[in-house]
């Protein structure tokens, strides 16, 4: 791979739930099972994990997918298996014992780097991955995933309500962390009582911005989500993520 020369890829990060709290021996097991759900979710969506690149970070996971992968499949088909996958394993009903992710998807420019992945693609869906919100409303219920995606995906992939994704189903958070400020829209999926991501869905009528909600106009939230992320990661667009971040133990594909 050549670190000078950009692409542009489908940039997907995950994230397990509460890892940090579990015995060395459920870490274990949480890692295997972290990777299986992954390997499965991809088989029964087509494609072919073992050409993504990734990096791991023992709870967690940054993979940059081939050029060819489909933006529709990778954010309806490869998050719905990835729920099927986290249903069939999660027969505790306390939350506490299950297998629940984070998930975030961009599309963006990144570099292959010798020591992590230059470019703002991965720097942007780790922000995403690690936003307040997006963790504050998994903790809240008893969903098994949570999945943030970016603006663009939303707006070229979900609006137009390819491979039967629905805008309705995601609630509109905007995203500042230091110096970069953008959308995030999020989903939750899976578990035995997932909360609705509509305000309207309960009231009838969106959430409309105050001003200091960070809620675009005309969009609603859901009452465990928070709508402002604050500060988490370094590094400005074009600074590689480093290996106190994300770069413990790469698998190329």
């Amino acid at each position: 791979m050549d670190s000078d020369n950009p692409v542009r890829r489908l940039v997907v990060a995950s994230d397990v739930h509460r890892y940090s709290g579990a015995a060395p021996l459920h870490q274990v097991d949480i890692q295997k099972a972290l990777i299986d759900a992954l390997d499965s979710a991809a088989a029964l969506s087509g494609l072919d994990r073992s050409l993504w690149y990734t990096q791991a970070q023992g709870d967690a996971e940054l993979a940059v997918l081939p050029a060819d992968s489909s933006e529709p499949i990778v954010i309806a088909d490869l998050v719905r298996e990835l729920t099927n996958r986290l249903a069939r394993v999660n027969h505790a009903p306390d939350p506490a014992l299950r297998l629940r992710l984070r998930v975030a998807i961009h599309s963006g420019i990144v570099h292959f780097g010798s020591n992590g992945l230059p470019g703002p693609a991965a720097i942007h869906t780790c922000r995403l991955l690690e936003a307040p919100p997006l963790k504050e409303a998994l903790a809240a219920g008893t969903a098994d995933l949570a999945l943030i995606i970016s603006d663009e995906l939303f707006r070229d992939i979900v609006k137009p309500g390819y491979r039967g994704l629905r805008a309705t189903e995601f609630t509109s958070v905007e995203v500042k962390v230091k110096e970069f400020t953008g959308t995030g829209h999020l989903r939750l999926l899976g578990g035995p009582d997932v909360p609705s991501t509509a305000a309207e869905e309960r009231t009838g009528e969106p959430v409309e911005d105050d001003g200091n909600t960070g809620v675009r106009p005309g969009r609603s939230v859901s009452p465990a989500t928070h709508t402002q992320v604050g500060a988490w990661a370094s590094g400005e667009h074009g600074v590689a993520i480093g290996r106190d971040q994300i770069n413990y133990g790469d698998r190329h594909g």
